[in-house]
């Protein structure tokens, strides 16, 4: 009796815990499933192929991101390159222009200032050939634009009569002016033999001065 008591009371222990040995199964069950691919990260089931998915996409956007930014900055420097460098041709253009200007309006100044020289110079030569001719017509006594030996030495005479100190050695002689020889002294003649004479006082002042330096 006392036995049959015993294995009444382990069939009742049996059938209380059955319902929970069956739970435990089926959680034991779904388990392996998993484990064997039923959704996995390493069998590509549905939760792994999310997540590679994600990181897929993820950076295919960043490299296509990466893409398009660098693309735009290319764009943008280029654009600045062309600006800075119109902006230097136009710089030389201008500066360029400005020298063509400066070096037009130097040589006008230059062309007027040779002008004016020449002029001068022309000024002079007139105003002593103007002098030469009044000091030629001195001796002309006839009016003929030409002097005679005699009107030559006449005029030699009257002058060193005004000038005591100096002789007849110090006064060019009637041959000095009478280049062609034809025994008439020309205006050409006088004025070229008078330049002659300016020419060789100057080389002897110059050469009296360079004796006392």
């Amino acid at each position: 009796m006392s036995q049959s008591g015993n294995y009444q009371n382990f069939d009742d222990y049996a059938d209380e815990y059955a319902p929970q040995d069956n739970l435990y199964k089926d959680y034991s069950a779904k388990q392996q499933q998993k484990l064997a691919g039923g959704g996995g990260i390493a069998a590509g089931g549905g939760g792994g192929g999310g997540w590679l998915k994600t990181v897929v996409v993820g950076g295919l956007g960043w490299f296509v991101g990466g893409k398009v930014h660098s693309g735009r900055t290319v764009q943008a420097m280029k654009k600045k390159h062309m600006k800075d460098q119109k902006n230097l041709y136009s710089q030389y253009y201008n500066d360029v222009y400005k020298l063509q200007q400066q070096n037009a309006e130097l040589a006008y100044v230059v062309e007027q200032y040779q002008a004016a020289l020449s002029k001068l110079d022309d000024d002079r030569e007139t105003e002593r050939l103007q002098r030469d001719y009044e000091e030629f017509k001195t001796p002309d006594i006839d009016g003929d634009d030409r002097i005679s030996r005699a009107e030559f030495n006449m005029y030699v005479k009257n002058y060193l009569s005004n000038y005591p100190g100096l002789s007849e050695k110090d006064y060019p002689r009637f041959e000095d002016f009478d280049h062609d020889g034809d025994g008439y002294i020309g205006f050409q003649e006088y004025a070229q033999q008078m330049a002659l004479k300016v020419q060789q006082a100057e080389r002897e002042q110059l050469k009296s001065q360079s004796k006392k330096y």
